[in-house]
C-alpha cells in the first residue's frame, strides 16, 4: 500500500501536521484541503485511494461532503473516514449514514491510527479486485540513459497512474523508440557513447515528425556552458543529477501542459485556415506584447531587490506587492502575465493568496511560480498539488528564473492565442451569432482533425453531447427573447468550466456539445456532473417564466478510441446516451458502456 494517495479535509493546521507526518513515515502520498469545497475539486484532479474528511470543518460540513462525494458514481467507491472531536455516542452512526465506511476520534491516538487507516485500504482493495476500472490517459515518457541504475531511478519518481514509461540504453535506440512510441515527453542523459544527448537533441529537432517533442536534458554537467550547448541543440530545460522528484514532476507537468497549448492552437489554426478558405475570409492576426507585465510578491526587501536586479535586462514590466491585501488589488487592476508568489507573507499565506487570486477571472489562467525556502519540501508538494505551474527555491539562482519565467510566459502567449482564436479571430463563419461559442460547422472540424491526433498519440477525447430540458415549454412560456437569453447564459457557464484547451460549441438549437482532449470517461462524467449541478443552481434571470431558477441539462457522454473512433459514431453514442438521460426523467448525465 506504499505510495497510495489519501486525502486530508482538515481545517485545524495542527491537526493537519499531525496526520501528515504520520502518513508520510508510513510512505503515504498526502493531498491537503483546509474545507470541502477545495477537498472535493481535489478530488476530481487527483482521485485519492481514501479520504480522512473532518466532520467540522467551514462552510460545508464533513457529512454534507461525503453525501455529495458517494452520490457521484465516478467516486462513491472511495472509502471515507470521519475524523471527529465528538467521539460520543450516536456520532458513529451518523458518520455511517451520511455514507463515511467509518470514523477515527480525537486527539488521534498516534500508536494505533496508522493501523487503522490500512484496515479501510485493505478493505478497499478487496472490493476493488474484479470490479471494472475506467482507463486513464497517461502521458509517455521515454527515458534515455546508459546506465540501467539510473533509468531505474528516474522512472520510480514517476507515478505508474499518471505515466506510461519507456526506456532507452543510448542515443540510436532513443531515435527508434521515438519513432515507434510517439512520446509526449523526453528525459535524456547528455553523456553517453556513441551518441551523446546533444546529438540525439539535434537530430530530433532536425524531423519535422519529432521537432516538437519536450526533451529534459538529465546530466551530472552544471556549468553555463553545458546548458548552453543543451539550448542551442534545442532542448527544453536542464536538470542536474541527483535529480529531485518533486521538481521533475514540476518541470514535467509545466512542460507537458505547455505542449498541449501548443498542439491544440495548432489545431485551432487549422480548423479556422480550412473553413476561412472556403468562405474568402482572412483571419491573419497580431497579439505579440512588447513587454510582459510580472507582479513580483515578496515582503523581504533583500529577495525583491535580487529579483528586480536578476529581470532588469529582461523585457519585463516588473510590479511588486509586498503583502497579499496589496497583490490581490494590483491582480484586479493590472493586465497580468506571471506571478512570482513568496509562500511566507505577513499578512496571509502563499497558498491561500493562490486560492484567491484563481478565483479572480482574470487571473484563472495566469501561470504562477511560488518561491519556497531549500528545506521547505512539504511547501513545495503542496503548491504542485494546489496547480502552481513551477516553483523556486531561495536564494534563487539567475538562469533558473529566467528559464522557469521565459518558459511560463511562452505558456502565457499560447493561452493568449488560443483566446484571440477564440474570440478576434474568426467570424460568423464558425461562430454562433447568438451565444458566442463556436458552431456546428467548426465543430466537426476541429473533432475530425482532434481525432485523428489522438488515435496517432494514443490518447482519449471525449465528447459531451448536452440539451436543455423542456427548452420548448420554456420559450413558449417565456417567449423567444427570454429563450435567447438563457442559451446566451449557459454558454457562458460552459466557456467559464472547461479549460482552454477543451472545445465549447452550439450545436443545434439548444443543444451544445464539448470536445475535452486527454479526457477519459471518469473525468468527463465528473466534468459534466459539475456544470449539470451548475445549471441547476443557476439563477437565470428572467421572472417572466414559471420555469425561471428550475433550468435543468441533460448529457451524454461518449469516449474514443475506448467507443468509437469515428466522428459520426462517436457523435451518434453520446447523442444516444443523452436522449436515454431524457428519457429517464431528464437532468442528469450517461456515459457510453
Amino acid at each position: 500500500m506504499i505510495g497510495r494517495n489519501i486525502l486530508v479535509i482538515e481545517d485545524n493546521e495542527v491537526n493537519m501536521k499531525l496526520v501528515r507526518s504520520l502518513l508520510h513515515l508510513s510512505k503515504y502520498k498526502v493531498l491537503e484541503a483546509m474545507d470541502a469545497e477545495s477537498g472535493i475539486e481535489l478530488i476530481g484532479r487527483n482521485k485519492p485511494d481514501l479520504i480522512l474528511m473532518d466532520i467540522q470543518l467551514p462552510g460545508m460540513d464533513g457529512l454534507c461532503a461525503t453525501r455529495e462525494i458517494k452520490a457521484n458514481p465516478i467516486f462513491k467507491d472511495i472509502p471515507i473516514v470521519a475524523l471527529t472531536a465528538y467521539a460520543m455516542e450516536g456520532d458513529d452512526k451518523k458518520a455511517l449514514e451520511a455514507g463515511c465506511d467509518g470514523y477515527i476520534s480525537k486527539p488521534i491516538d498516534t500508536r494505533s491510527f496508522i493501523k487503522s487507516v490500512n484496515k479501510f485500504l485493505i478493505k478497499d482493495e478487496r472490493k476493488d479486485k474484479g470490479s471494472y476500472k475506467t482507463s486513464t490517459y497517461k502521458n509517455k515518457i521515454l527515458i534515455v540513459d546508459d546506465e540501467p541504475l539510473n533509468i531505474k531511478l528516474l522512472a520510480a519518481m514517476l507515478p505508474e497512474s499518471d505515466y506510461e514509461i519507456i526506456r532507452a540504453e543510448n542515443g540510436s535506440v532513443a531515435l527508434e523508440k521515438v519513432a515507434n512510441e510517439c512520446p509526449d515527453l523526453i528525459l535524456l542523459d547528455i553523456m553517453m557513447p556513441n551518441m551523446d544527448g546533444y546529438e540525439v537533441t539535434k537530430k530530433l529537432r532536425s524531423d519535422s515528425a519529432t521537432k516538437n517533442i519536450p526533451i529534459i536534458l538529465v546530466t551530472a554537467l552544471d556549468s553555463e556552458e553545458d546548458k548552453l550547448k543543451g539550448a542551442e541543440a534545442g532542448a527544453d530545460e536542464f536538470l542536474s543529477k541527483p535529480v529531485n522528484a518533486t521538481e521533475l514532476l514540476a518541470r514535467i507537468n509545466s512542460i507537458l501542459r505547455m505542449k498541449q497549448y501548443q498542439e491544440q492552437l495548432t489545431i485551432r489554426v487549422q480548423s479556422e485556415e480550412q473553413i476561412m478558405i472556403k468562405s474568402g475570409s482572412d483571419m491573419s492576426t497580431n497579439n505579440e506584447k512588447d513587454m510582459f507585465r510580472v507582479l513580483l510578491v515578496e515582503d523581504n526587501e533583500t529577495d525583491a531587490k535580487l529579483i528586480q536586479i536578476y529581470l532588469k535586462e529582461q523585457p519585463y514590466q516588473l510590479i511588486r506587492a509586498k503583502n497579499g491585501e496589496e497583490a490581490i488589488t494590483l491582480a484586479k487592476e493590472k493586465e497580468l502575465d506571471l506571478i512570482l508568489l513568496d509562500i511566507v507573507l505577513p499578512d496571509m499565506d502563499g497558498f491561500d493568496l493562490y486560492r484567491r487570486l484563481k478565483k479572480i477571472g482574470e487571473i484563472r489562467n495566469v501561470p504562477v511560480i511560488f518561491i519556497t525556502g531549500l528545506e521547505d519540501m512539504d511547501s513545495r508538494i503542496k503548491g504542485i498539488e494546489l496547480g502552481a505551474d513551477d516553483f523556486l527555491i531561495k536564494p534563487v539562482d539567475r538562469r533558473q528564473l529566467k528559464a522557469r519565467a521565459n518558459i511560463l510566459l511562452k505558456k502565457r502567449k499560447y493561452i493568449e492565442k488560443l483566446y484571440l482564436h477564440y474570440e478576434n479571430a474568426f467570424n460568423s463563419v464558425n461562430s454562433d451569432s447568438l451565444t458566442g461559442l463556436y458552431n456546428y460547422l467548426y465543430f466537426k472540424r476541429f473533432l475530425t482533425l482532434e481525432l485523428k491526433r489522438s488515435i496517432s498519440q494514443k490518447y482519449s477525447v471525449a465528447v459531451i453531447m448536452a440539451d436543455i430540458d423542456d427548452f420548448k415549454q420554456y420559450n413558449d412560456s417565456a417567449g423567444h427573447l427570454a429563450g435567447d437569453f438563457l442559451l446566451r447564459e449557459l454558454a457562458q457557464i460552459l466557456k467559464m468550466n472547461i479549460r482552454e484547451i477543451d472545445l465549447a460549441a452550439r450545436y443545434e438549437s439548444e443543444q451544445f456539445a464539448l470536445v475535452l482532449p486527454y479526457t477519459d470517461r471518469e473525468r468527463a462524467f465528473n466534468l459534466a456532473e459539475t456544470i449539470r449541478k451548475l445549471v441547476g443552481s443557476h439563477l437565470f434571470l428572467q421572472e417572466t417564466s414559471p420555469l425561471a431558477g428550475k433550468i435543468t441539462i441533460s448529457m451524454g457522454i461518449s469516449v474514443c478510441p475506448e467507443n468509437a473512433s469515428d466522428i459520426e459514431e462517436l457523435i451518434q453514442q453520446a447523442t444516444i446516451m443523452l436522449s436515454r438521460a431524457k428519457k429517464d426523467g431528464k437532468d442528469r448525465v450517461y456515459v457510453y458502456q
